[in-house]
């Protein structure tokens, strides 16, 4: 007989995970009722959702069957489920983290052979924003109470033109921009102001935590609007369009504070985030999880390398100068000695002379080149236009040079009795012709100091005007080589209401004026707006690459959507993190699946932003 005892163990070569543990709180009381089966963090259209089951074995009282359930979780009912954690010692207290916070916005019942089950899906705040309808103004002046206009579009610089009032406004408990009454007075919203208003006007007051108004000029980079309309539109889809202008996007998130509301709005930079790792152990190693969140990859790749060009074009460029016009008439019909010829009301037959003395053109077309005109060459513009022409008709618009109240001095004919030596400003009527550059003097009857100067060969005309070119504001920007092996896909962006060109030339006679009487010319170069609005397109529309479905082998409520992905130097590269500086990876998806116990991922891997 012996006193030895042998232990035999077995030996353990796979780490037991615990299950990961959540509380459901309807109302702020715990509800053990309901069993969290997934929650889902994702962005437009859906954004985060949870699927919860009813068990009634966990309720505290008589069961309810699946008719009597819609009593006891109602429509709208507040859900927030809170990861569970040891507080610590010597208290043996439970805390909870929130990691999803909704409303109930529908319930889904099933009766078969397999008994009843009712599942109730929770969607985050963005359903309640789906639900807010924008239109209208709320209009304020400085004499009058602030007034809602139902009837007028929520259209931010409409046309162009700064409707903002020039100081914030308090507002039902609220600091913001509102529209002013008379738009000539307004000042130009920025992205910013256009967000805060939504915010303020809009939103729930305190049921949604959102960024301040420092913040969110920061997040827009300070982009003023261009003819914005939200009308009509749902509030989640009129900040939703603010967001794709400046090149950001939304998510909905729990607050882990105690006070104040359960849910903030939060807009982020695409690839400016927070990076979280994802790593994998070598093959034959035993498994670590302190090494490896990786269970399962599926990765699907789309032919690259591809350069994407993306062209944005402005409206087209407008040049003010000062044009010699020459006659546009046969000189055939000439008359010095009948004065009574060249008027309508004195000859009847008036319309077969009615150019002659009257109408004076530009020739930019070669109209009157040859015979019986005789008037030279076609006008060349290449003096005034930064860049190549065509020669075809065109037609002068108002001149860009204002006067002292700030307004165009529209078509600035003057005309010379000297054969140019002295200019006059002309003080009688004449039209300016549609379909080519030129005037037609419209009076009943020409002027003696016309007549005479025209009688003797001393009459000339110049006009200062603007004229359309034939090029386009442009900018180009490309997210890889444009010349080598790899093929170019060119998008064109036409912008032509939104970015322009004025500029007075140098053949103006108003060219850096010094002139009292003269007001700034009416000059706009939005070279750098367009360039900025190109550059952010780019980035915000970078190909996908790759996508790649990930699983982890446990439970992990910390991944987010918009989060870039990164790997240990001691990992295997599967997501191929550091074979490439070209591209980013980021979260687009999130699964956590309490069913199977592991998290489902989706990662996008796109051109690095230009």
């Amino acid at each position: 007989m012996s006193n030895r005892v042998d232990f035999f163990q077995s030996e353990q070569t796979t780490p037991a995970i615990p299950c990961a543990t959540v509380s459901v709180f309807l109302e702020g009381r715990l509800c053990p009722e309901l069993e969290l089966t997934e929650i889902v963090r994702g962005d437009w259209p859906e954004f985060s959702w949870a699927r919860l089951s009813y068990n009634p074995a966990g309720s505290f009282g008589e069961a309810a069957g699946a008719e009597e359930v819609e009593s006891l979780f109602a429509m709208g009912r507040r859900i927030c489920i809170r990861q569970v954690y040891n507080g610590t010692a010597p208290a043996p207290a439970a805390f909870g983290i929130a990691i999803f916070a909704g409303q109930i916005e529908n319930i889904e019942s099933r009766l078969g052979p397999d008994g009843e089950r009712v599942e109730i899906v929770v969607r985050d705040f963005s359903s309640i924003l789906e639900r807010v309808s924008v239109y209208g103004q709320w209009v304020s002046s400085d004499d009058e109470p602030i007034v809602f206009f139902g009837s007028r579009r929520c259209a931010f610089n409409e046309g162009g033109r700064p409707n903002a009032t020039v100081e914030q406004v308090e507002h039902n408990g609220n600091r913001c921009r509102l529209f002013c009454v008379e738009p000539s007075a307004g000042k130009s919203w920025s992205y910013a102001e256009v967000i805060e208003y939504l915010f303020c006007e809009y939103l729930p007051q305190g049921q949604l935590a959102r960024p301040s108004i420092e913040q969110l000029r920061v997040l827009t980079e300070g982009r003023e609007v261009y003819d914005l309309d939200v009308t009509d539109l749902s509030l989640l889809a009129a900040l939703r369009r603010c967001c794709e202008k400046t090149g950001l996007s939304i998510r909905f998130m729990p607050r882990l504070t105690a006070s104040g509301p359960e849910q903030a709005i939060e807009l982020y930079r695409p690839g400016c985030g927070r990076a979280v790792e994802l790593s994998c152990q070598a093959k034959g190693e035993q498994l670590s999880i302190s090494k490896t969140n990786i269970a399962r990859v599926h990765s699907r790749k789309n032919f690259w390398p591809v350069t994407h060009r993306h062209i944005g074009q402005g409206d087209f460029k407008v040049y003010e100068a000062t044009f010699d016009l020459i006659k546009a008439w046969d000189p055939a019909y000439e008359d010095p000695e009948k004065y009574e010829k060249f008027s309508p009301s004195t000859n009847p037959d008036f319309y077969q002379v009615k150019n002659v003395y009257r109408k004076w053109c530009l020739n930019e077309a070669g109209d009157y080149s040859c015979s019986p005109y005789n008037q030279g060459e076609a006008f060349d513009f290449s003096r005034i236009f930064a860049g190549d022409f065509v020669r075809r008709h065109r037609r002068f618009w108002p001149a860009l040079t204002t006067d002292r109240q700030n307004r165009s001095l529209g078509y600035y004919l003057q005309v010379s009795f000297d054969n140019g030596e002295n200019w006059w400003q002309y003080a009688y009527s004449f039209d300016n012709l549609a379909e080519e550059c030129g005037v037609w003097l419209s009076s009943d009857k020409l002027d003696a100091d016309t007549w005479t100067a025209a009688c003797y060969e001393r009459l000339k005309f110049r006009m200062t005007v603007s004229v359309v070119s034939d090029q386009r504001l442009r900018f180009t920007v490309a997210d890889g080589p444009v010349g080598s092996v790899a093929p170019v896909v060119e998008h064109i962006i036409t912008l032509g209401r939104q970015f322009k060109y004025r500029k007075v030339s140098s053949q103006s006679i108003f060219f850096k004026s010094s002139d009292d009487s003269i007001g700034p010319p009416d000059e706009v170069d939005d070279t750098k707006g367009l360039y900025e609005f190109v550059r952010k397109r780019a980035a915000g529309s970078a190909e996908i690459i790759e996508t790649v479905d990930v699983q982890t082998p446990y439970l992990t409520f910390d991944y987010r959507v918009g989060d870039i992905v990164r790997t240990s130097p001691e990992s295997r590269d599967l997501l191929g993190c550091r074979g490439d500086n070209r591209s980013s990876r980021r979260i687009k998806w999130v699964q956590m699946d309490f069913a199977g116990q592991c998290t489902n991922l989706k990662i996008i891997r796109q051109r690095a932003a230009v």
